[in-house]
């Protein structure tokens, strides 16, 4: 099994390209002209899912990290200029929460290790009972909008914003955290915002609010895809950064994720020099696009 996982890999690769592999770019979502129709993402209905389907991101400028390897044109980032010797690795959750979430908790609890989980707006109390269980474990709270529907999230500023605010002031209701860390559904190099991002990038500067991108794409949003590959794309990622952000989903659908967690968190665990750990205002962003340009 895993040497069909490094065989599909490998496949992946040579036609993606190794470095854009790691640095996430297949989750730049289909452009509304090419998707057609909406398509539904776990319970959600959204115009262009965070799917690993999309056009690369040859265009895109990553950053986080003082060091960069640039691979075309895109830079891959590589860690701070002085890098303290312990490689930090940042687990990363979009989408939650799900009926999967609380198995997630179960095995992060398991091997003692906090994650992000980047959460939408679910109302109802068994969903309350789980962004509670998430803050109250110490893992960290970010935002990835209320509805997950690109069509209005991305239609206007003002939407944007809407969304965004209805977000932290549920979850500063739900759970008592005021979150400031927030993730573009579709990544900051998202093709199907009516807005430019450079604009909503800076709302969110002007908002003290932090965004998160990621440089190690698991492609767990793939269809048909299976825990092994899952791990072998994280693997294949992880030791390239000295602060690696991983790209996972947490849905119904994604069982494939659940399944491939304690693998991955036993390999990350058993790596010199490296620590899992949650992502904090200390935290250097991994962003597709700069604000700083």
């Amino acid at each position: 099994m895993l040497n069909k996982a490094k065989e599909e890999l490998s496949w992946y690769e040579e036609h993606y390209g190794e470095e854009l592999l790691a640095g996430g770019e297949i989750d730049d979502p289909i452009k509304p002209e090419e998707n057609g129709s909406e398509a539904t993402k776990g319970n959600d209905q959204v115009e262009a899912p965070d799917t690993e389907d999309g056009e690369p991101m040859a265009e895109a400028e990553v950053t986080g990290g003082a060091g960069q390897v640039t691979a075309g044109d895109t830079a891959i980032a590589e860690g701070p200029d002085e890098w303290d010797g312990t490689r930090r690795v940042y687990i990363t959750f979009d989408d939650g929460p799900s009926t999967s979430t609380n198995t997630i908790l179960d095995i992060l609890d398991q091997y003692g290790v906090k994650a992000t989980f980047f959460v939408t707006g679910k109302e109802g109390s068994e969903y309350a009972e789980v962004y509670k269980r998430i803050a109250n474990s110490g893992h960290t709270i970010g935002m990835h909008s209320y509805s997950h529907k690109y069509s209005e999230l991305y239609e206007s500023l003002g939407s944007f914003s809407a969304d965004l605010h209805k977000l932290q002031t549920f979850l500063y209701e739900t759970t008592g955290v005021w979150s400031q860390y927030y993730r573009f559904p579709g990544g900051s190099s998202n093709t199907v915002s009516n807005v430019p991002m450079d604009e909503l990038i800076k709302y969110l500067e002007l908002e003290n609010i932090s965004y998160f991108d990621w440089n190690v794409a698991s492609s767990d949003d793939r269809a048909g895809i299976n825990k092994d590959i899952i791990v072998a794309n994280v693997m294949t990622g992880v030791p390239k950064f000295h602060e690696a952000i991983i790209l996972l989903h947490d849905a119904q659908d994604k069982q494939a994720t659940v399944e491939a967690l304690p693998e991955i968190i036993e390999q990350i665990q058993a790596m010199d020099n490296t620590v899992i750990v949650p992502i904090t205002e200390d935290t250097l962003p991994v962003q597709h696009i700069s604000n700083s340009q």
